[in-house]
């Protein structure tokens, strides 16, 4: 298994908002091309799904917090170029868009996503309580 998606399941299985971790498809070719998609069972009933198509000079991507509707999603999908993060743009709950702080880099990206989560899951914590 590529060592990028070793390190996403390593991450993910060791953080504390993850119950479970199910990776739903893993294709890799020999010309270097990857895509996965992971499926995470948070606490709440909250799922994250993260899907990655990555090619030697390319990643595209997307990180989505969902029950039964989504929720929180980031994604470099070219639809808002106007954007000062563009192509890196973030959904909120409402489906207002706006800036992200993901830059493309998985690793370090997916550690901004488990932050974000937490902070919105308090937010709620804060809100019903």
């Amino acid at each position: 298994m590529h060592a990028l998606v070793n390190n996403l399941l390593k991450t993910l299985r060791g953080h504390t908002l993850v119950e479970n971790v199910r990776l739903i498809n893993y294709d890799e070719t020999p010309f270097g091309r990857l895509e996965v998609k992971i499926r995470c069972c948070l606490s709440g009933h909250y799922q994250l799904q993260i899907w990655l198509h990555y090619e030697p000079n390319a990643l595209d991507y997307a990180y989505q917090l969902f029950t039964d509707q989504p929720l929180l999603r980031w994604d470099n999908a070219p639809h808002y170029p106007n954007l000062a993060t563009a192509p890196h743009h973030f959904h909120d709950e409402n489906n207002k868009v706006s800036e992200s702080q993901l830059v493309g880099n998985v690793l370090q990206d997916l550690n901004v996503v488990l932050l974000e989560i937490r902070k919105w899951l308090d937010i709620k914590d804060i809100l019903k309580g």
